[in-house]
Formats: C-alpha cells, sequence, structure tokens
C-alpha cells in the first residue's frame, strides 16, 4: 500500500498543476464558496463531501427547508438506487424538483418527513408555484401526453447502431493500419467519432432510471456513477456557478469563469485547448483508476473498471496484430474520442461570452432557477429538430437542461411550449450556431469583465 500511495503522489505532481488561487468571487451571497473547490484531486466525491458539510441537511436529505430520511426509500426508488445514496447528507432540492415529472414523488414524500428547518439553503434558487419553471413544468406535462408512443426507441436504435459501428471500427481501424498509413488514420478517426457519439448517446441514459446503455458511457474511458454526480448533479443543476464542479475540475488549465485576475496565458486558451480536450479521458481514466486501488474518499475498483479495456481487448482478438500495436491503436482512438466528445461538450451552449458566470451580476439575489438556467444557456439553432444531431452531441441543450430525464427524442416536441412559455414571461431563448458557439466559447475563456443581467429582470 505504500508503495501505491507513493505512486500516487508521483502521479499527483505529473498530471496535477495547483490553480493560480481564483479569486473566491461570489455573485449569490445565499452560495457559500465551496470550500473544497480548490482542494487536488479535484473529484465528484469531493463535491458531494463539501455539500455536506454545507448544506444543514445534517445527515439526511434536504427538500427547501425540510429535512426527510429517505433511507427506507433508497431501494426501492425507481430511477435506481445512487440517486438517493450519494445524496445523503446533502439539498437535493434542485434535483427533487426538476427529475420528477408524473406527481407521484410529491405524493409519497410526506412519508419520510423527518422536521423543518431554519437555516437558509445553500442556494439562490427558487421553485415558486407561479414562477417560471414550475409553470413550465406543468405544461410540459401535459404536453407530453401529446407525444407519439414510442419515440423513445429512435434513442436507443441510434445508440444501438454506434456500439455496432464501434464494435465494427475498432479492429478494422487496427488492421488498417497494417495496410496503409491513410487507411489506418481515416479509420481510426472515425472510429474515434462514433466512440465521443456513443458516450453521448450514453450520457442521455445516465440522467434517467439505471439502464445497461448507461454503462456505454465507460467505454471511452470515464465513469457514469461519478458523471451521475459531476454532471447530472452538479453542472445541471447549478449551471456556471461555484457549485458547478464541471468548470473547477478543469482549472487551471481553462478558465471558463470571468476572473478578474486572469492570467494571460489562461485567456488564450483558444489555441491550446485542443491539446486539454485529447488528453482529457486519458488522464481522468488513470486518475480514477489509481484513486480508486487507493480506496480515496470510499472509491473502489469495481466491475466497471473493465468496461473501458473490452475495446483493445475485443481489438486484439478480430484484429490479429500484436498486443503493443493494438494498445497503441486504442489510446490514439481514446485521444480522438476524448476531443470530439469534450469539443461537442463545450459547445452545448453553456460556455458563451453573453452567459451568466459567477462573478456576474445576477438579475437578482434569488432568482427562479428556470430562469437561471435560460441566462446561462445559448441553444445551437442548427441543431434544432435533428434528433440524431441532438443526441450524439448534447443538442436541444436548453430543455435538456430544463427537464434533464426526458429523453431526446421527445425535446423537439417540446420546444413550442417552450418559446411559447418564454414569451409569457419575457424570456429569450438566446440561439448561435454551431461555429458561432466555438467562436463565443473562445471569447469566453478570454472575458474578465463582468456581465450585468440586472437590466434583463423580468
Amino acid at each position: 500500500m505504500c508503495c501505491i500511495c507513493a505512486n500516487y503522489k508521483i502521479y499527483t505532481v505529473i498530471f496535477t498543476i495547483m490553480p493560480p488561487n481564483p479569486e473566491r468571487q461570489t455573485s449569490f451571497p445565499q452560495l457559500k464558496y465551496p470550500i473544497l473547490r480548490n482542494e487536488n484531486p479535484k473529484l465528484a466525491q469531493q463535491w458531494l463531501k463539501g455539500k455536506r458539510l454545507q448544506d444543514g441537511a445534517e445527515g439526511l436529505w434536504r427538500i427547501h427547508d425540510n429535512l426527510y430520511d429517505l433511507t427506507p426509500f433508497i431501494e426501492k426508488h425507481p430511477g435506481g438506487s445512487q440517486w438517493i445514496l450519494y445524496t445523503k447528507g446533502t439539498d437535493i432540492t434542485e434535483q427533487f424538483e426538476t427529475h420528477h415529472l408524473k406527481g407521484i414523488a410529491e405524493k409519497i414524500l410526506p412519508d419520510y418527513f423527518v422536521k423543518t428547518v431554519s437555516v437558509p439553503r445553500n442556494s439562490p434558487f427558487t421553485f415558486e408555484e407561479h414562477g417560471f419553471y414550475k409553470t413550465l413544468k406543468l405544461k410540459v406535462m401535459m404536453k407530453l401526453k401529446d407525444v407519439p408512443k414510442g419515440v423513445k426507441m429512435k434513442s436507443d436504435m441510434v445508440t444501438d447502431m454506434l456500439l455496432l459501428a464501434c464494435s465494427i471500427l475498432s479492429p478494422l481501424s487496427c488492421w488498417a493500419w497494417s495496410r496503409s498509413y491513410v487507411l489506418g488514420a481515416s479509420l481510426t478517426v472515425l472510429n474515434s467519432l462514433a466512440l465521443s457519439s456513443l458516450m453521448t448517446c450514453a450520457h442521455n441514459y445516465f440522467h434517467r432510471a439505471d439502464s445497461w446503455r448507461m454503462y456505454l458511457f465507460n467505454l471511452g474511458g470515464l465513469s457514469y456513477s461519478d458523471w451521475r454526480i459531476s454532471h447530472a448533479m452538479s453542472h445541471h443543476m447549478h449551471t456556471n456557478t461555484l457549485q458547478d464542479i464541471e468548470l473547477s475540475m478543469i482549472e487551471p488549465f481553462l478558465q471558463f469563469m470571468p476572473y478578474r485576475n486572469k492570467p494571460l496565458w489562461a485567456r488564450l486558451g483558444a489555441f491550446y485547448f485542443p491539446v486539454i480536450y485529447s488528453f482529457a479521458s486519458l488522464s481522468i481514466m488513470i486518475k480514477d483508476f489509481m484513486l480508486s486501488l487507493i480506496k480515496f474518499e470510499g472509491k473502489s475498483i469495481n466491475w466497471t473498471h473493465i468496461v473501458p479495456i473490452t475495446i483493445p481487448a475485443w481489438m486484439w482478438y478480430f484484429s490479429d496484430m500484436s498486443l503493443p500495436w493494438v494498445v497503441a491503436v486504442w489510446i490514439t482512438t481514446l485521444m480522438g474520442s476524448s476531443f470530439f466528445f469534450v469539443f461537442y461538450g463545450l459547445t452545448a451552449g453553456h460556455h458563451d461570452h453573453n452567459n451568466f458566470f459567477d462573478g456576474d451580476f445576477p438579475r437578482a439575489e434569488t432568482l427562479d432557477w428556470g430562469i437561471h438556467q435560460m441566462d446561462t444557456m445559448v441553444e445551437r439553432i442548427d441543431y434544432a429538430g435533428n434528433h440524431f444531431k441532438s443526441i450524439t452531441r448534447f443538442g436541444d441543450h436548453a430543455l435538456h437542461h430544463l427537464f434533464p430525464t426526458l429523453d431526446h427524442a421527445v425535446l423537439k416536441y417540446l420546444y413550442p411550449t417552450l418559446l411559447e412559455h418564454c414569451e409569457k414571461f419575457d424570456i429569450q431563448l438566446r440561439t448561435t450556431t454551431f461555429y458561432g458557439a466555438i467562436l463565443r466559447k473562445s471569447k469566453q475563456l478570454a472575458r474578465t469583465h463582468p456581465n450585468d443581467f440586472r437590466k434583463n429582470q423580468s
């Protein structure tokens, strides 16, 4: 164990850089600065640990100003036990309000009531009955009845076809390198694109109830269970705030927050981000394995760690190439898929220089959660209504953020409802193109001055 710890210390020196002490800025007085935000290694588990220390849930589950003991419900939860098990001791108001659309959860919740607390929530977001989000939620629940039955099968079909494509392209690309460098490189890039698309499809499933397709996310070297925390629980619920761990995890390499003391090299992130994107999955996979090996913060080795290496095993078995060659092609494929996955993810709509980020002036110190989501989103209009682009490139992103448990195939049917609702509340669904999003993301990396959303109060 001492040898493993020593190796881990060497790893942290090589693969991590201490953040440049960003300003402890906060746009919302109600939101405490996360006490573990700048601690290394930056993990989903660290984020939850910090919330347990700051959310005032007293070891239970907090929803609004009430505490509940959901322990008896963990194994009964229709969405799977992870959602409740992971969040014990935290405030789950945002998750509860946005992940339940049928009204059933609200009916059974009182059965688990423990007591009311007077300590204010560690969140600036509200869910007023007549506010933007709650009234939109009611309209969406009604509109879902008109969505064609079986439409979700389109997502299943796309996901399964991409899995088949990766199964064919992986050994084929490995074999092709021995015949032609051009052919080998072309098929490897194509396989990387297919793998990244498959991972994004799997992201459609880990937001919802447990499904075998959510495990496909791990084929790209990442962990669906960690991403349920860092992406579904953190980024989706607390977008572009200090509680958005997806922003803190990539610091100091990419600094999307508009820090006033942002160094020049960080402001030039648009010139080197391809390198960061390409190494992201590989470095995360290595870090996750090493931390699981030493059981850091409760992590442990389990069968899901085998999922990524099924690809090189498959390549080796069917390509009849030497193992070192297979590993080299696999790593190249993994780096390519990492680039595409992060590239499409960070142009999905949140990293725009006109969006709200912590450090900007919000509309108010307390804000309807749905309005906050609209202030952190610029939709890619050229993806609108295209199911394949939506499920493989994080499309239809505004509605996906507002209702993350809905299948991507359903979202296009809900946009007329959203647009009508935005008009009623004088809220704008801002749009751009895919190429515009790339430029706007680059401008956000360079931005140091605060945006002022107070003029947009409605």
